[in-house]
């Protein structure tokens, strides 16, 4: 075992604060219910930190407690308190989860769930996919929802494709019957940040309620000349039709126009020497003024749910999705002296300051379509219940885009050198930008300048159909969830300039099997195995679309639900494999089907609302990820890139409700990433860090005043590196006020 532990700050802290609570429980016997939940069937907001109940896990509106997996929710009050500006930022303060490993980036989220990547595959909203595939991946900006839940471990059973990792769904804000609400507000904050947001609520009848959510943003980052701009709008409407029927239509709309944030950095410099010291973090690689990212988002759905009877129920949801992208993004490629050809040439003094960049281009769209149909009975045998759910899903992709068959050389056109050809190097010490932007083609040995005529298009056609079942049955305290599923996929990839064309069509079963004890002292021990698989969409190996990924896992946990306050207690120990892994070795075109990993772990996590006044979160994981087979043998026995073998955070807020100081509220956290290494040869680790975050607001009346910091003390860092390095975020201070009603 590779685990070690660290008596850091955070660790004593989270110690404590999980410690903490039974010593809470023994000392005062005064009962405080605090943001009891209003709506049953788990999609309706909370007015705490604790979430108490979720339908990612079942499909059904099962208690957290009771929930053989282990699981986590993220309230929309957490996300206002820590002013989260993305979905990994909401996930900072979760178990399990490594976030914002390549800094802060605008394309999409990423995340490490229990060691395993995913970005763009295992984001759901409001129970059914967001189907993405590469730069054609979803980012939903998070003021449009109420709140994330996070389903750690396969969840393939019920809904087909995922990581072994696990399942993130977040949940849109929706219409309520609370008479009518509202909120505006406006943010401003580092590197240039304004934002405003508007968030209205109104029952328009009896029967009718109507919601809308809106915000429009510009900002920069600590890149040097990398801005930003979005705009985002979501109305919803739902209808009772009956007291057994209702429908909620769900739309929403986001725009981006920026510049691409993330910069890929070459290591050297970054992580390792170099003779000229250290790249700066706020340093462009590429070029603001010809670089771009343009991304239009729409989504149109709905939910439909009827009530047959008391035992039978049906819900339906179906989602329309299209994207609109348009990308320009120039990242390092080598160091001018590396080339193997015109290294010499290029940098004769040997100086090592100037870099070879390429490009990532990429212009089209995709249009995805899902629907799930959900059939619940519920009954007896004897003094057995049972909650049978049966479904149908479908899901389905195509991706239409233009790009180069590689990636291009960016050349300076203003500037020829001795070789004859434009200029390719780039000063990353002392950068200066060309406003004349040339495209090499990197296969021509004489660095010839390529044109929009040598763009490929290439479309891309995932299909899944699944058909589920799983039983919940119930014994006194003892509950037992077995479920089983059939899938039937299929992916074409084909190059309309070519002529190519792959396709691969896959049968998939996978099951599940959970066991939970709910006892009357508020302990809930359980057991769940589970399995998963992915296919991997717009890959192939050796000309030959890739085999799907297939993971498994065993889990093993205690869950403590408190009597004398509101919170929830996890302690969980797992192992799971993934096989068949698709390893894109970076800075290459080389693809692998590697082989497999083993992750083995232990998490604990805490929230807490332990006096009306106090509330605590603590999170605590240990790792152990080995690549377990491997096509070269090379890297067995070794960890995977960028993945933390140790993460953790604490947070603590205080609320103040009489007094002198009555409305103010103080919070602050601290976050800790453990080691993480720079490939998957255990050649160059990436050091441990740790950052605190702090938050402070008063509400007068209908007014709320915030200030929240992220990186308080301004850490410069390096978050991981996998061939290139990637700075981690810089202090990010936000104030906004609000008005509600």
């Amino acid at each position: 075992m590779k685990w070690q532990f660290k008596l850091t700050p955070l660790s004593i802290a989270v110690t404590a604060l999980l410690g903490g609570g039974a010593v809470h429980a023994e000392e005062d016997e005064t009962v405080v219910v605090i943001g009891q939940q209003i709506d049953d069937n788990a999609v309706g907001p909370d007015f705490s930190y604790v979430g108490e109940k979720s339908q990612t896990a079942t499909k059904t509106p099962l208690a957290l407690h009771e929930t053989p997996r282990a699981v986590s929710v993220v309230t929309r009050e957490q996300m206002d308190d820590r002013a989260s500006i993305s979905i990994s930022d909401a996930l900072q303060y979760t178990p399990g989860i490594q976030t914002n490993y390549y800094g802060e980036d605008n394309k999409q989220d990423w995340f490490v769930v229990r060691g395993f990547q995913q970005a763009g595959t295992g984001l759901y909203q409001d129970g059914t996919r967001l189907y993405s595939a590469g730069f054609y991946s979803w980012q939903i900006d998070p003021f449009g929802l109420e709140r994330v839940e996070v389903l750690r471990g396969p969840a393939s059973v019920l809904y087909g494709q995922n990581p072994p990792g696990g399942l993130i769904n977040v949940v849109s804000k929706r219409p309520q019957f609370d008479g009518g609400s509202g909120q505006v507000g406006i943010d401003v904050g580092s590197f240039d940040r304004t934002q405003v947001t508007l968030d209205v609520n109104t029952e328009v009848s009896d029967d009718v309620a109507f919601r809308l959510v809106a915000l429009g943003r510009k900002n920069g980052t600590k890149v040097d000349d990398v801005e930003a701009e979005r705009f985002m709008v979501a109305p919803s409407l739902m209808w009772k039709v009956s007291d057994k029927t209702d429908i909620t239509f769900l739309a929403s709309y986001q725009e981006d126009d920026s510049d691409p944030y993330l910069q890929f950095l070459p290591m050297e410099g970054t992580l390792t020497d170099n003779p000229n010291g250290k790249i700066s973090d706020s340093t462009a690689v590429g070029n603001p003024d010809w670089e771009t990212f343009e991304r239009e988002q729409l989504s149109l759905g709905y939910e439909f749910n009827h009530e047959f009877n008391s035992a039978l129920s049906f819900g339906q949801s179906a989602r329309y999705s299209r994207m609109d992208i348009n990308l320009k993004q120039i990242y390092s490629l080598m160091y001018a002296a590396d080339h193997p050809t015109f290294g010499a040439a290029l940098d004769p003094t040997g100086s090592r300051q100037t870099v070879l960049r390429q490009a990532s281009t990429e212009e089209g769209h995709s249009d995805a379509f899902n629907i799930d149909n959900r059939l619940v009975f519920n009954f007896k045998t004897g003094t057995v219940e049972h909650t049978l759910l049966t479904g149908v899903d479908y899901q389905m992709i195509d991706i239409d885009s233009n790009d180069y068959a590689a990636d291009p050389i960016v050349a300076d056109g203003n500037v020829l050198t001795g070789l004859g050809v434009y200029d390719p190097t780039f000063n990353v010490y002392n950068p200066s930008y060309t406003n004349n932007i040339i495209l090499l083609d990197p296969s021509s040995p004489t660095l010839s300048p390529v044109s929009d005529a040598d763009l490929q298009n290439s479309v891309t056609k995932n299909r899944q159909l699944g058909f589920y079942i799983q039983d919940q049955i119930r014994f006194d305290d003892l509950i037992v969830q077995a479920g089983l599923r059939y899938d039937d996929t299929s992916n074409e990839q084909s190059n309309k300039t070519t002529g190519s064309i792959r396709k691969a069509d896959y049968e998939e079963w996978t099951t599940n099997l959970g066991v939970a004890y709910v006892t009357s002292a508020g302990f809930t021990p359980y057991f769940s195995y589970a399995q998963s698989f992915e296919p991997i969409i717009k890959t192939s190996v050796a000309n030959q679309a890739a085999k799907p990924e297939r993971g498994e896992s065993y889990e093993a946990g205690v869950k403590y639900l408190p009597k004398s306050f509101e919170g929830q207690f996890n302690v969980a120990v797992y192992e799971a494999t993934k096989k068949d892994v698709v390893d894109v070795i970076t800075g290459s075109n080389q693809v692998n089907q590697i082989g497999e990993i083993r992750n083995r772990g232990v998490e604990l996590g805490a929230v807490a609302n332990v006096t009306e006044s106090l509330t605590l979160i603590g999170n605590l994981a240990f790792l152990d990820s080995e690549i377990t087979k491997d096509q070269d043998q090379n890297q067995v026995g070794k960890t995977p890139a960028q993945v933390a073998d140790m993460i953790g955070s604490a947070w603590a807020k205080y609320q103040f409700f009489d007094g002198a100081l009555d409305g103010l509220s103080i919070g602050g956290g601290v976050r800790y990433i453990g080691e993480t290494y720079g490939d998957n040869l255990e050649q160059n680790k990436v050091p441990s860090y740790t950052l605190y975050d702090a938050t402070v607001s008063y509400r007068f009346a209908d007014y709320k005043l915030q200030v929240a910091a992220k990186n308080l003390f301004d850490k410069e860092y390096v978050a991981t590196c996998n061939y290139y390095c990637y700075y981690g975020d810089r202090r990010n201070v936000i104030a906004s006020l609000t008005y509600d009603w």
